[in-house]
Formats: C-alpha cells, structure tokens, sequence
C-alpha cells in the first residue's frame, strides 16, 4: 500500500512542477506573442491594445506563474 501510495505522489509531484513550453509555430506578419503575468486576462487587455481593428486567438497558454498567447490582428 506505502509503495503504491509513495509511487503515486511521485507522479503527481513530478507531473506538477515540470516545466513546459509553448509550442512552436512560424508566425505572420500580423501575428503577435503576448506574454502576461499574472493572470490571463491581461492577455486580452494587452491583444486590444496590440491590434486596434480586432485579433483572434490562436493559442492559449494559462500556467499559473507567466500566461502567455499568440494572436493575429484582423
């Protein structure tokens, strides 16, 4: 039972402090990286003020410490 127990802490321990990168992906002219601790929602905030006309949002990374997008203005 200790050794299951013990094995899965480890899992989760592991699982949770590993860290992990956005992906790469070739971008456009009209597309933008916005990186915004410590909340997602300054994601959005900064997106209106990159691209005035409009954005859409084609990737969301929400880890706790650094949220970080990727947009393309309209």
């Amino acid at each position: 039972m200790s050794r299951g127990l013990f094995m899965l802490l480890t899992t989760i321990i592991t699982g949770c402090t590993g860290n992990a990168a956005m992906q790469e992906m070739p971008r456009s002219d009209s597309q933008y990286y916005v990186s915004c601790p410590p909340h997602v929602f300054y994601c959005y905030r900064k997106s209106e003020l990159i691209c005035q006309t409009g954005y859409r949002v084609l990737t969301v990374a929400s880890w706790e410490d650094n949220p970080e997008m990727i947009i393309e203005c309209n």
